[in-house]
């Protein structure tokens, strides 16, 4: 049997293929956090329908930032409430949101893990998951940091399985196969998508979208949860999309695809467009739709490194809406959260704000 854990949508999606794909004749477990139960109240169809054996929700919630010896002994509890045998019986165990304190077990316990990079090029861009978690819990991110979480150092992560063509450049460690000693294992979504049997994947895309989407727009745009992941104030988000939307958007017809826990309201911002209701990951938008539209356009979203064959991607870059910081005059500031538990978002989304990156799942 073999074990894995995931936060992000995008981390969920990716684990379950991975399971297809890897383990198809094996039984497998899933821990998911138990924030995600107002995003995906269905998450126990992974189970009833024959994704995984076991579907658990790990208590995030519940585990107070106090000091490093009191949060280990939090998640030791925690895990053995979940499995009163530990982790013996299973073979593997692969780790997605590997910088969440699921992994912290795995350390204490010295055992040997797999980890996959956080969203697609985020291996070569740890900097990216720290910076936003030190802001917001500056505890959980020095712990992280401490234990090679987030550029997957830690001695107990043997294998870390990345989208090595999504990595930053330069990064030849990375794009030669090799990280301080560690194999990296190549994993494309999309491939792996595209490679499934079609009553498979109709199975699979069908617990995110129930029932798939008309649409006579020709850009789907991905936003991005700029301000939460400490990229500007929240006006400053605000004011990105509208210059995006005057000087890129105008005169096409641009269907919105929210990130899952981006909180703004995009039909007052975004005269005319059409915003996607649903909550799934962009990795899933080849498949959700009777005529599919021709581009996907994006300040920097992970999301389109697994969407390239399938739509002509149009990427802004990060130059654009860090000038829309500057002429919205706006200053972002985080209050550090340590000392008290995550706060639950009023969306059910992650309290992080990130675990797939915050970059539409």
């Amino acid at each position: 049997m073999v074990l894995y854990h995931a936060v992000s949508s995008y981390q969920l999606l990716e684990v379950t293929l991975h399971r297809l794909v890897r383990h198809p004749r094996e039984e497998a477990a899933l821990i998911l956090p138990d924030f995600i139960r107002e995003k995906y109240p269905w998450y126990r169809k992974l189970k009833t329908r024959g994704f995984f054996q076991e579907v658990k929700l790990f208590p995030y919630l519940e585990i107070p930032h106090t000091q490093e010896e009191e949060i280990f002994r939090q998640v030791r509890r925690r895990v053995l409430e979940l499995f009163p045998r530990g982790f013996r019986g299973f073979s593997e165990i692969y780790v997605a949101g590997s910088h969440f304190y699921f992994s912290l077990y795995l350390i204490e316990e010295r055992l040997p893990f797999t980890m996959f990079e956080d969203a697609a090029g985020m291996l070569s861009r740890p900097e990216a998951l720290y910076r936003p978690l030190l802001g917001r819990y500056p505890l959980h991110a020095r712990i992280a940091q401490k234990y090679g979480l987030f550029d997957g150092s830690c001695p107990q992560i043997g294998r870390i399985i990345c989208l090595k063509k999504a990595q930053k450049q330069g990064a030849r460690a990375l794009q030669e196969g090799n990280l301080s000693g560690k194999a990296l294992e190549d994993f494309s979504v999309e491939k792996a998508l595209g490679k499934l049997p079609c009553r498979q994947r109709k199975k699979l895309v069908r617990l995110f979208v129930s029932r798939r989407i008309w649409t006579r727009a020709d850009t789907i745009l991905l936003t991005q949860q700029l301000a939460r992941l400490g990229i500007g104030s929240l006006q400053g988000q605000r004011e990105a999309y509208r210059r995006l939307w005057e000087q890129h958007l105008r005169g096409r017809r641009v269907l919105v695809k929210p990130h899952p826990d981006d909180t703004l309201d995009y039909r007052q911002l975004l005269p005319g467009c059409r915003i996607l209701r649903q909550v799934f990951p962009a990795e899933l938008l080849p498949y959700v739709f009777y005529r599919r539209p021709r581009r996907v356009c994006t300040f920097d979203s992970t999301s389109c490194a697994n969407l390239e064959e399938h739509f002509q991607i149009e990427r802004i870059g990060r130059s654009f809406y860090e000038s829309s910081q500057e002429s919205g005059d706006c200053q972002f500031r985080l209050s550090a959260a340590d000392g008290g538990a995550y706060a639950q978002e009023p969306s059910g989304g992650n309290p992080l704000g990130f675990g797939g990156d915050g970059r539409n799942p």
